[in-house]
């Protein structure tokens, strides 16, 4: 079940909007430009670019594309006015004073200021190189939290400029492959905090411990990574993995994806979760088969595996539970069901 094109449009602007919730925009953005191309009459998502749009003139096409679709679609109406009032420049009819005129009817020019010296920088963002005068705890440009903190805040922190952190890991690979570093190793692990992904961050957590011995914010960050339950998500949508992730993460779970069922049993290989999130459709092996594979296996047999299906079909429930499955949720998924599905789930195994 690839990116495909036959996704519905329900279904794609579901996940778009979860993005957009989740502060993950250029995701959302992404989603929605997908989803207007191969259904240019949408309406709804026509609105959600125009909401979510960085650039005023692309926001007013959204919404005149809307109007094409809908004249009387009233948020449209509304927002275009807006936009077009505040283009014009008569914003001043809503109170503002117009600045005094010169004799000649025109604003007289301001006194320029007097130049003054760029203060000195004293922090550069390791990401994207931005420069700061003061020391950041947020890079202002890229959004990255720079520094160690608590695994929550890393969750939480939201627009992450995405491009720019992965160009930064492309960097940070091509280094590691030829020296480690344990600056390095803790760079890449920020990194993977700051994009909900902190399963992957522990290995070079511990690697970035293993070169300097006895440092205390990378030991006690271990330690709080090492208490939060393991989920294993199994996609072949990438949208989906990211949403889980993301979802997930900001609960207080790490998680760990795969694309499809073969990378998902290597995955089991290399670490056991407390809960597998399974879905049906993938290519090569489908999650029947996964599911059955896992449930063979002493030692996997006993970790809860959870089926995701695009359909509410009962035919897929009885096939999902004759494979092993314990449960069963349909896609698109809200965030609360997703969440009580987790906690009970892995609160079982833990218990």
């Amino acid at each position: 079940m690839a990116e495909a094109a036959w996704v519905k449009p329900q279904v794609a602007l579901a996940e778009a909007i979860t993005a957009a919730k989740l502060g993950q925009r250029q995701l959302a953005r992404k989603l929605l430009a997908d989803l207007v191309e191969r259904d240019p009459r949408n309406e709804s998502a026509w609105l959600w670019i125009a909401a979510l749009s960085e650039d005023k003139q692309q926001a007013m096409e959204a919404l005149s594309r809307v109007l094409d679709i809908n004249p009387n679609n009233q948020q449209a109406l509304n927002a275009l006015a807006l936009a077009r009032l505040q283009e014009s420049g008569l914003r001043y009819s809503r109170g503002a004073k117009k600045p005094p005129a010169s004799g000649n009817g025109h604003a007289p020019a301001a006194a320029a200021p007097p130049p003054q010296a760029p203060a000195p920088a004293v922090w550069t963002c390791p990401v994207c190189a931005a420069s700061s005068p003061r020391a950041e705890r947020r890079c202002p440009r890229c959004g990255i939290l720079a520094m160690l903190a608590e695994p929550e805040e890393f969750a939480q922190n939201k627009g992450v400029n995405e491009d720019a952190v992965q160009q930064a890991m492309q960097k940070l690979h091509a280094r590691l492959a030829k020296q480690e570093s344990f600056a390095d190793h803790l760079l890449m692990a920020l990194c993977l905090l700051n994009l909900n992904r902190s399963a992957e961050a522990v290995p070079h957590l511990k690697k970035a411990a293993g070169l300097q011995p006895g440092h205390a914010g990378v030991e006690r960050l271990l330690g709080k990574l090492a208490q939060r339950r393991l989920v294993l998500a199994v996609d072949d949508s990438l949208t989906v993995r990211k949403i889980v992730s993301i979802t997930l993460e900001r609960l207080g779970y790490r998680v760990i994806t795969a694309a499809d069922g073969m990378q998902a049993l290597a995955r089991l290989g290399e670490e056991t979760p407390d809960l597998v999130l399974l879905d049906i459709t993938m290519p090569r092996m489908d999650g029947y088969q996964v599911c059955k594979v896992i449930k063979q296996a002493p030692a996997t047999r006993s970790i809860p595996v959870v089926m995701l299906s695009g359909k509410d079909g009962f035919f897929d429930k009885v096939k999902g539970r004759l494979a092993g499955a314990t449960d069963y949720i349909t896609k698109p998924f809200q965030e609360a069901t997703l969440a009580e599905v987790v906690e009970k789930y892995t609160a079982v195994r833990n218990a």
